[in-house]
């Protein structure tokens, strides 16, 4: 029987203890090597849509939302114009559809007769964050995310495919399939115009959103 001394064993011992230790550390020097690269990937990633993408409509630093005036979506825009606009016929009736249990938003419907589109309308929100402590970057985050990612809908396997629209020299995301315009004012105010307007093609619905939101973004300026 072979006889193996105790300095052997301990030789041997830490001779496997070693080969161990080495292994684990170019183990973890990979994950943290693979680590470091997936940060460099979200922190290019974030730096290169900040410099394509310009979302915020007034400039100013993000407020705390309970200090922010959130006036009526119904004031947002005069009937009148809005005739002009989209060549309305009828009169144009309001309605505020604001949740009252919500204090973060304000809705309204203008609404009109139609003999081409069932309850023609346009649907005016605005809000504000909403995750404000957790997530102060949310609002501009919102409409950033719909110009890259689009919008999951259930039972569709493919996303929303949302574009940029500008509104004034900042972008807006839109889509034509949902018949929704968002955008930012300052990132501490999310809008959406919806329409529901059977008549109008792509082109028609984008100019005449523009014209709308530029009256939105007027009125609201002046409201705060």
């Amino acid at each position: 029987m072979e006889y193996i001394s105790a300095d052997a064993k301990n030789i041997k011992q830490n001779h496997h203890t070693f080969i161990l230790n080495y292994i684990s550390l170019q183990r973890l020097k990979k994950i943290m090597h693979m680590r470091t690269l997936f940060i460099l990937m979200i922190a290019l990633s974030f730096l290169g849509c900040k410099e394509s993408m310009d979302i915020d409509q007034v400039a100013g630093p993000l407020a705390d939302p309970s200090t922010l005036k959130l006036p009526k979506a119904c004031e947002l825009i005069d009937p009148v114009i809005l005739q002009d606009i989209l060549d309305i016929k009828n009169q144009v009736n309001l309605k505020d559809s604001s949740d009252p249990q919500n204090p973060n938003g304000q809705a309204c419907f203008f609404r009109w007769d139609d003999p081409n589109t069932s309850n023609a309308a346009i649907l005016i929100q605005i809000s504000t964050n909403p995750v404000y402590e957790d997530h102060p970057g949310y609002i501009s985050g919102y409409v950033e995310n719909k110009l890259k990612e689009g919008e999951n809908i259930m039972g569709q396997d493919a996303p929303i495919t949302f574009k940029s629209f500008k509104v004034g020299n900042k972008e807006g995301a839109y889509s034509f399939q949902q018949s929704r315009f968002y955008w930012s004012g300052g990132g501490n105010y999310l809008f959406m115009l919806a329409f529901n307007v059977s008549t109008l093609s792509e082109s028609q619905m984008v100019s005449a959103a523009k014209k709308i939101i530029e009256e939105v973004n007027k009125n609201f300026a002046a409201s705060i």
